[in-house]
């Protein structure tokens, strides 16, 4: 029997309890090739390699290989590089082939990587099985669509094909990962339950493929989501580009929620919303947050400005219609999230800040979320042609994902590839633009200056983007200050990402062993010198627009509900103002005036926090999106007394 290897390796999340990605890509690839009787009656599934294990180990692991796929991304493309070079030099007959989003559409990764025998494009089931064949009867791989290798010392590229099947075989169901899934990993699952996107956003490569969506068969997807709870994993990723496009992902979902039900599993179900069928997706989302599954609705824009929405080819939902979302969203009790990407074509300084005050001005107060602009090797944006039309320029940075554990360096370096300019955005805008939105992330949607950024909005009249535009000069020209020290930071980790110094995620004292996202930072290294930035700010303020008992007040209350490091219990916050009824009323959009009326809040917290880290890890890592750093949030239940 001939040894088949699959090589994707994922990063390991968290620190105590960590869990890792099933190798789903890899798992796929695998049922389909094993499914053709000749390869299963000359070939052995040998294992798989589905973590950045020390290269000497995994390849340690291999015995006698007849061939190793790799799975590529970002996030394991420089490994398997290295990975494949050492195999060759054990197993010089190996046959290494490279597959995945991240492989090159050209001869790149075959220039790049001399031990890839074979380069795999577009969905690699169909091609990897007639390669198998291929090999397995010493044919030549020309009459193998979609594929790359070298002849006669040249690259030889055949055509690419489409198969847009709709029945693959199940890796869980067909006992591809019985030989991992044995107890001893926490593993994550992904789940799928159409392939394709009908949407071609020039960031993404998906819409590069021009396949149609294929809906897999509903029994085979019960029977995963059964496969699934059997084994007790908690949480599953929906790889669905718009789940909630089909009328039939209310049944899905449905089943999802019987299965918690009855069985406690799976804990979480995380997908990516369709932005086209609100009210729909609604009704899904609540019946998902009724039992816990998904806590938060994605409304994403990734961006506002109406340039650069052109440029990647991309239509969003109306600003009124965001609006009324969000209200129905917040009077449901249902948590909900936005994205923006920063580094669009056409994006400006400008559009980009006020851009994310909108979101803002239109009722997303709790949860924005801002990614880099990154450059998919695949996609249109990845196209020597988008480059020079947008002038862009990008950096090779460090990839170190968010939550993963600092001192675990991998042996081998990947990085990301992200746009720093583009001929709208100059480099310092960009670092300015990054500075901004952690400001705003930090301060208004994990909870910091909320409530009194609310009530300068709605009951003096300013405009979000005048009061956060207000604290960030204050902070750049007060460099020595509370609030221009942490600015400073973040200013300077943006630097450092423009000189690929370090990633979107990094490391910093105090915080534990954990890689955090700039916003998270921003956030935590405030909440350390918390009352002096708050006596900074109520002195800008008041300077700014004049001192007052409500201005005074709402200080005092968002100071008072803000949760700190502390051993817990039952906490008790008054107030001469009914700023609880008055920030729930904003949130519902029905906004009133604030009412000068003695109101007594008495909450429990049941989850102290006695450090720093484990504060960021409960409040900021897991709690983030229920606005778990404010007492005043849903999850504290709390009480409202009124006199």
């Amino acid at each position: 029997m001939k040894n088949i290897y699959f090589v994707q390796a994922n990063n390991v999340y968290g620190n105590e309890r960590r869990s890792v990605y099933i190798p789903y890509a890899s798992g796929c690839i695998a049922a389909y090739a094993f499914d053709d009787e000749k390869i299963r009656s000359e070939c052995r599934l040998a294992g798989f390699v589905y973590t950045h294990e020390l290269i000497a180990q995994a390849v340690e692991k291999l015995a006698d290989p007849f061939i190793v796929a790799f799975s590529c991304a970002v996030w394991n493309y420089e490994y398997n590089k290295a990975l494949a070079k050492a195999v060759k030099e054990k197993y010089p007959d190996c046959v290494t082939v490279f597959g995945g989003h991240n492989v090159l559409r050209d001869f790149g990764t075959l220039e790049e990587c001399p031990e890839a025998d074979f380069v795999i494009y577009r969905e690699g089931e169909e091609a990897f099985r007639e390669l198998v064949l291929c090999l397995l009867e010493n044919k030549s791989p020309e009459s193998v669509a979609s594929i790359a290798f070298r002849k006669d010392g040249s690259y030889f590229k055949t055509e690419e094909k489409s198969f847009c099947l709709s029945e693959y075989p199940s890796p869980y169901l067909n006992g591809i990962f019985d030989s991992i899934a044995d107890g001893k990993t926490n593993f994550s699952a992904i789940l799928e339950t159409n392939r394709g996107c009908p949407f071609k956003c020039a960031f993404c490569d998906w819409g590069t493929l021009g396949s149609r969506v294929r809906l897999f068969p509903l029994d085979r997807i019960k029977a995963e989501i059964d496969w699934i709870s059997a084994h007790g994993i908690e949480y599953v990723y929906c790889a669905d580009g718009n789940f909630g496009l089909f009328d039939r992902d209310e049944e899905i979902a449905e089943y999802i929620i019987s299965s918690k039900k009855s069985t406690g599993y799976p804990k979480n179900f995380r997908v990516c919303f369709t932005k086209n069928r609100t009210e729909f997706v609604k009704k899904i989302c609540m019946r998902f947050n009724e039992f816990g599954l998904d806590k938060a609705q994605t409304l994403s824009f990734q961006t506002l400005s109406d340039a650069a929405l052109e440029n990647i080819g991309r239509k969003n939902i109306s600003l009124s219609h965001f609006r009324e979302l969000m209200n129905e969203y917040s009077r449901c009790g249902i948590s909900t999230s936005s994205e923006l990407i920063l580094g669009l074509a056409g994006e400006t300084r400008e559009s980009f800040t006020k851009g994310i005050c909108d979101l803002l001005e239109y009722g997303q107060h709790k949860a924005i979320q801002v990614y880099t602009c990154d450059l998919l090797p695949n996609s249109e944006m990845g196209s020597p042609e988008y480059i020079r039309k947008f002038g862009i320029e990008t950096v090779r940075t460090p990839f170190f994902q968010a939550h993963c554990k600092a001192s675990e360096k991998h042996e081998i370096q990947e990085y990301n590839t992200a746009v720093i300019k583009t001929d709208s955005l100059s480099t310092r805008d960009w670092i300015d633009c990054v500075a901004f939105a952690c400001l705003i992330q930090a301060f208004h949607n994990i909870g910091f200056f909320r409530t009194v950024t609310l009530f300068l909005r709605n009951g003096l009249g300013i405009s979000y983007y005048e009061i956060y535009s207000l604290i960030a000069e204050y902070s750049e020209k007060n460099k020595a200050s509370a609030c221009g020290k942490v600015y400073s930071l973040i200013t300077e980790f943006a630097k450092g990402m423009t000189q690929g110094k370090n990633a979107w995620a990094v490391a910093c004292d105090s915080l534990g062993d954990i890689c955090w996202q700039f916003d998270e930072i921003y956030f935590l290294k405030a909440l350390e010198n918390a009352d002096r930035i708050y006596e900074e700010l109520e002195k800008l303020f008041s300077e700014k627009y004049g001192s007052s008992d409500e201005l005074s007040a709402a200080f005092d209350y968002q100071k008072k509900i803000l949760k700190r490091t502390s051993t817990g219990g039952e906490i008790t916050i008054s107030s001469e103002y009914d700023f609880y009824t008055y920030c729930k009323n904003i949130y519902d959009g029905c906004t009133s005036p604030l009412k000068k009326k003695k109101t007594v809040i008495r909450v429990t917290d049941n989850d102290p926090c006695t450090s720093l880290f484990d504060y960021a890890c409960s409040v900021v890592w897991y709690g983030r999106n229920q606005s778990a750093a404010l007492y005043t949030s849903d999850c504290y239940s709390p009480e409202l007394i009124t006199e």
